[in-house]
């Protein structure tokens, strides 16, 4: 054969080594796409290859980017959700809900019992004092008012005893203001600016009546010029301030016991749904595990049971003792005090008739109104439940029967005095309106303010007695009902447990 045939045969067998026959003139690269003997893998067409390794059968000669494993917040989102809605998982899911719940009703309970405990003892120690401080400087300033008009009528040099009045009224006035400063609150600046006026005008008062007092003695006419312009400044300016800051501190103590005279609810809602939880959480363990009782389970819903018992009686017993409170003692208080108020402007304003000589006819028909709505306020007070319609009695010392004796003494004292005025025995009018005799005028209102101070004093003590109640009722219930939960909490624990264990 010739060396022209031997060439054209090996140009169609192709050279030797080439594994898929590549035809005479190309010349095969080390890892070319066509599959040359240093090539471990299979053959790509030429086509580069993810990840390929240099040198390898189709390699481009660059290495791949390795792929990362995407969102691994999802992934292990998904886990744990698998992981729930595992038999032990919805058991600890089911266990931590009612550890929560427990826990919440025993601190919203204990944190409400405390709440209203320190409301009371604030109550007790500052809102009631300042309240009955206000009482006792509108009381002291009217007395005081009388008293000065009452002395300066006698003529000359006063009564020692109506002096002394005086000066005891006026003192009292001056406690009372301080007594009501110390417990204010500091954010009250209107009372606190009403006290201070009060007190500058006090003063300005005292002087006028002093003025007046000194010229009465003397016989100077003058000196009713004087005392009219001091009863006036304290009929118009003194009295209606300090009115209002009675008014504002009463219904500052009736609004805070209105607000704590209903059960704690919220309390009440939380527990029983505690209770509800624990309940459900057994009943599911016994269709799941065939186990009726969980003795831990158990003791636990006893504990929160106890702790919503606990709750209840406590809150029933405070609130029933804030409503009373509030029904049978600041309530009568206020009333009866606001009579008295409108008694003594009565005898202020009699007093003052005489030191103007101003005819009493004229006043005769509002003094007889206010005064029978004094005495029929007095009638609601008595013993007699049948014949007044009213449960409350303020009358277990007879107070208000002697008020109302005296109530009548002093308007029969007042009809003898005006009549002696409308005859002309202006002195026998002065007599009796001033007389401390028994019948006199002065001596009935003395008694009859006296008899209503002592009824007043009753309704705040039942007052505060109701309010104290109400506090110590409550005393030791915030650390029993946290101490019941927690074990309750623990109680769960102890039942769900061994459950969960079981399946691990």
């Amino acid at each position: 054969m010739s060396d022209a045939m031997r060439a054209r045969t090996l140009a169609r067998r192709g050279t030797p080594g080439s594994s898929d026959g590549t035809r005479s003139g190309s010349t095969p690269t080390p890892g070319s796409s066509s599959g040359s003997a240093t090539g471990p893998g299979p053959a790509t067409g030429g086509r580069p290859v993810a990840g390929g390794r240099p040198g390898a059968g189709g390699g481009s000669g660059e290495s791949g980017t390795a792929v990362q494993p995407r969102h691994p917040v999802r992934r292990r989102a998904a886990r744990f959700w698998s992981d729930v809605l595992t038999t032990p998982g919805r058991m600890s899911v089911f266990a931590v809900v009612a550890i929560l719940v427990v826990l919440a009703g025993g601190i919203v309970a204990s944190s409400t019992i405390t709440q209203r405990q320190s409301y009371h003892e604030t109550l007790l120690a500052e809102v009631e004092p300042v309240a009955n401080a206000s009482q006792t400087l509108y009381s002291s300033l009217t007395i005081a008012d009388s008293a000065a008009n009452t002395a300066f009528i006698t003529g000359g040099i006063e009564p020692a005893e109506l002096r002394e009045r005086y000066l005891q009224a006026i003192a009292d006035s001056s406690s009372s203001i301080i007594a009501a400063a110390q417990g204010l609150d500091r954010t009250d600046t209107e009372s606190i600016d009403q006290l201070a006026h009060i007190n500058a005008q006090l003063a300005t008062y005292t002087g006028l009546v002093e003025t007046a007092r000194t010229n009465n003695r003397v016989a100077n006419p003058v000196g009713s010029a004087y005392l009219a312009s001091a009863s006036a400044l304290m009929q118009d300016t003194i009295l209606p301030a300090a009115a209002d800051l009675y008014d504002r501190q009463s219904t500052s103590v009736g609004q805070s016991d209105r607000e704590w005279s209903s059960p704690p609810w919220g309390s009440f809602f939380l527990l029983g749904l505690a209770i509800a939880v624990l309940v459900l959480l057994q009943q599911w363990l016994w269709r799941l595990t065939g186990r009726r009782i969980n003795p831990a389970l158990g003791v636990a819903s006893l504990l929160v049971v106890a702790t919503f018992l606990l709750t209840m009686i406590a809150g029933f017993l405070a609130a029933n003792d804030n409503a009373k409170g509030l029904s049978e003692g600041a309530a009568p208080m206020n009333e009866l005090t606001r009579q008295r108020i409108n008694a003594q402007k009565v005898r202020a304003q009699e007093t003052l008739n005489l030191v103007r000589r101003t005819d009493p006819e004229g006043s005769a028909a509002e003094r007889a109104a206010v005064l029978g709505g004094v005495r029929d306020t007095l009638t609601v007070y008595l013993d007699d439940e049948e014949e007044t319609g009213n449960d409350i009695s303020l009358d277990s010392h007879g107070a208000v029967t002697e008020a109302i004796e005296a109530l009548d003494e002093w308007m029969a004292a007042q009809n003898r005095a005006d009549s002696r005025y409308q005859q002309g025995d202006y002195q026998g009018a002065i007599e009796i309106s001033s007389g401390q005799d028994a019948g006199d005028s002065g001596a009935a209102f003395d008694e009859f303010d006296e008899s209503m101070q002592a009824a007043i004093e009753e309704a705040r003590d039942t007052l505060r007695t109701r309010i104290d109640n109400a506090r110590r009722t409550s005393s030791s219930g915030p650390d029993l009902i946290i101490a019941l939960s927690t074990l309750a909490a623990f109680g769960v624990v102890v039942g769900i447990a061994p459950r969960i264990r079981e399946y691990l």
